[in-house]
């Protein structure tokens, strides 16, 4: 799945906000107060700079030029702020269309109307009062621009039920496809989740006032079974499912259309893939919400699986390769259940799958897999814990040195995570596995995210293929 926020042309009495959720940036941060806290659609969040003088901006790029009609910054405080809002088309030229450098007014919310076409829209602080530092809860910009996806149709939003949670089932082949939820109710207000399948997080909480409405669209990759491809924990129903949930789900319509764009395949075990029930988590699961609108996440990965029984079973391997195409990407993690298997056989299979990705036309990355948590005496992690398997073979180590020898690029997160939670120590570490069930091995949602960040963060740094899908 890819995600990216446009707001619905609106209903009427409805507020549309073209900044809502897009990608925002700052000169300066402080920590967990970063730029997306801004046009989050949350007001208990805000972007807040790292220190206490002027001269301080965000800016939000809409995506694609818009033709913009005005603005509206809530700060933290209702105090007297000094600012001014400028627009450019690349980012580089800027022109101010509103300007209160000058200002003395104290009110929290303050709007500003102009006439401009632009992409990127900035917002400058001049002047601030005693013991106050440049801090803004929401910011929305007004004006109207083309909507990504497909249109919203009212025959697809009469087939979901519910209402906390809201459940829908459209009735589509397997494939690949783009989906618009309009999120919002003309009268009360909104805070929606949204999962596909078998309990893909595709969209985080979005919030959303009375009146307003949110356009999310993203790609999601259909199968059957949904789940895990051999059809262990169930096998869904067949076409596509959707799951509204949160503090009070809001739908107000979904589009759906065919869609062409790359995949992300995800090759693995019970670490990595779609687990059917809650709380077991795969990192794989957790994928979906980071990427925009034009790829899908494809996650291939099944309980109990070593490199060598995803090769050989139909189900798995011989299921995958038929669908890459040029563009796409394969994640290839293996580890965990190659338990007796030597050295020689492990770099054998991931050989094997390198070369099978690359005939494909497709870019295959190696990823180490990601600790156990089995402390030693001493706070650091065991042997087991790094994957040296019981015949003595450095499943890592291995990887590694295929990576090198087939020129793959190499996302090395047995060592992130061992850096992770060897520096949270027993204790804190505990959260991100399932500790309650005495399980060190699988995570919760909250550590298949963090496993998740880590795998991103490691994409980004080698450029790979999906990276400017990424939100």
């Amino acid at each position: 799945m890819g995600l990216l926020a446009v707001p619905l042309a609106a209903p009427a009495g409805a507020v549309t906000d073209l900044a809502l959720g897009k990608a925002a940036s700052a000169d300066s941060s402080q920590s967990g107060r970063g730029p997306s806290a801004a046009n989050d659609g949350d007001t208990a969040t805000r972007w807040c700079a790292a220190d206490g003088r002027t001269g301080h901006w965000w800016q939000v790029d809409l995506g694609s030029a818009a033709t913009l009609t005005g603005t509206q910054v809530r700060w933290e405080f209702a105090r007297a702020y000094g600012y001014h809002v400028s627009v450019s088309v690349d980012g580089t030229a800027w022109t101010r269309v509103a300007d209160r450098t000058t200002g003395t007014s104290a009110a929290q919310v303050q709007s500003d109307a102009f006439t401009a076409t632009a992409r990127y829209v900035r917002v400058t602080v001049t002047g601030l009062a005693a013991s106050t530092w440049a801090s803004i809860t929401d910011f929305k910009v007004f004006g109207t621009g083309a909507p990504a996806g497909p249109e919203p149709d009212p025959a697809l939003r009469s087939r979901c039920t519910g209402a906390s949670p809201i459940t829908c089932h459209l009735d589509v082949q397997p494939g690949n496809y783009d989906v618009t939820v309009v999120l919002g109710d003309p009268a009360a207000a909104g805070v929606t989740s949204v999962q596909a399948e078998a309990r893909r997080t595709v969209l985080p909480a979005v919030s959303t006032a009375a009146g307003s409405y949110a356009r999310y669209s993203f790609t999601l990759n259909v199968r059957q079974p949904e789940g895990q491809p051999t059809g262990q924990g169930g096998t869904g129903k067949p076409g596509l499912d959707l799951v509204f949930s949160g503090q009070a789900p809001k739908l107000d319509g979904i589009g759906l259309a065919p869609a062409s764009g790359p995949v992300l395949y995800l090759a693995g075990d019970s670490t990595v893939c779609d687990q059917p029930a809650a709380p077991y988590t795969g990192w794989g699961q957790q994928l979906p919400q980071y990427f925009k609108l034009g790829l899908s996440v494809a996650n291939y990965g099944d309980s109990g699986e070593s490199s060598g029984s995803f090769l050989s079973n139909a189900a798995l391997f011989p299921a995958m390769k038929p669908l890459i195409k040029g563009g796409d990407t394969v994640l290839i993690q293996f580890g965990h259940n190659d338990k007796s298997t030597t050295a020689s056989a492990f770099a054998s299979n991931l050989t094997s799958l390198v070369t099978q990705v690359r005939s494909r036309g497709g870019t295959p990355v190696l990823v180490t897999p990601p600790v156990r948590r089995l402390f030693a005496a001493d706070g650091t992690l065991t042997s087991t814990a790094l994957h040296v398997n019981g015949v003595g073979a450095d499943l890592p180590a291995t990887m590694r040195q295929v990576a090198a020898a087939q020129d793959a690029p190499l996302i090395d997160l047995t060592a992130a995570s061992k850096a992770l939670v060897e520096g949270l120590g027993p204790g804190a570490s505990a959260a991100l596995y399932l500790t309650e069930l005495n399980d060190n091995t699988h995570f919760s949602a909250y550590g298949a995210n963090e496993m998740a960040g880590l795998v991103l963060r490691r994409m980004r740094e080698l450029s790979l293929p999906p990276v400017p899908y990424l939100r």
